[in-house]
């Protein structure tokens, strides 16, 4: 009730006042009487204006209906060009390396082909997570680490987007990879904004580069082994959201399924 009353209230507010001066309108009419005089045009007066500030409260009312109808079409062409683009500039081109990976017939050629998904994956990560007109040096960087054979340390096996090298491994065994063995181990997905959350991940090599970051982990198939993390950093804080963090893991899942087929 109460999350009802903040979500309307403009909306009863105006309808409480269009009431108060409806009323006005009627008590005026009424006081008025029947016998001319100084109080009856005072009265007839104050009814106009009353019924007057009824008619604006209703057109108030319209205006804003009409301008929120406004808003929520322009966000659905906003959201629909979104789509598109993702659709379009994301999931095309992955979809179209997984295939050549399926066609994919040696050892060799798989091994080439997942190193095409793997780059195309990251590409469009950081494409996706950076903001619009950002330089270069302020876009999102989207990396992958790959666990080793022994399965205590993750390797950078890829990055793409922000030219600042990403760091190069992670011990899982301490310090912060303790933070990525959990991500790993649980398979729940990180996301740090830099503002409501401090950084989880002390440094990133060379320098102090990110301020906000998301963690994802790539499983080999549903009840598959362990592969390795996506990670997605941006430098300024707060320009990573949920939208990207649900992308990121779409994009592990699908980098999941191409060491499936590897």
């Amino acid at each position: 009730m109460l999350n009802f009353f903040k979500q309307h209230r403009s909306v009863i507010f105006f309808t409480l006042l269009g009431c108060v001066f409806s009323g006005l309108a009627f008590y005026a009419q009424f006081a008025a009487g029947d016998k001319p005089g100084e109080h009856r045009s005072m009265m007839m007066w104050a009814g106009t204006l009353s019924t007057s500030g009824v008619i604006a409260i209703g057109a108030v009312q319209a205006i804003r209906v009409e301008r929120r109808n406004s808003q929520l079409v322009a966000l659905s062409v906003d959201y629909q060009a979104k789509l598109h683009e993702v659709l379009d500039g994301a999931l095309r081109p992955l979809s179209r390396t997984l295939a050549e990976l399926s066609a994919a017939t040696t050892a060799a050629e798989k091994t080439q082909k997942l190193g095409s998904v793997h780059a195309t994956a990251l590409f469009v990560a950081a494409a996706h997570a950076s903001r619009p007109g950002a330089p270069v040096t302020e876009s999102a960087r989207a990396s992958l680490y790959l666990l080793d054979s022994t399965g205590s340390r993750l390797n950078l096996e890829d990055c793409r987007g922000r030219t600042h090298s990403p760091r190069a491994s992670f011990d899982l065994t301490a310090g912060d990879g303790l933070y990525m063995k959990k991500t790993l181990d649980d398979g729940i997905p990180v996301l740090l904004d830099g503002k409501t959350s401090l950084k989880r991940f002390s440094t990133s090599q060379p320098s102090y580069d990110y301020e906000s970051v998301i963690v994802t982990r790539i499983q080999g198939g549903v009840n598959g082994p362990q592969v390795g993390l996506l990670c997605i950093d941006s430098p300024k804080p707060e320009d990573l959201n949920e939208a990207h963090r649900a992308f990121a893991e779409v994009l592990a899942n699908i980098l999941g399924a191409a060491h499936a087929q590897a």
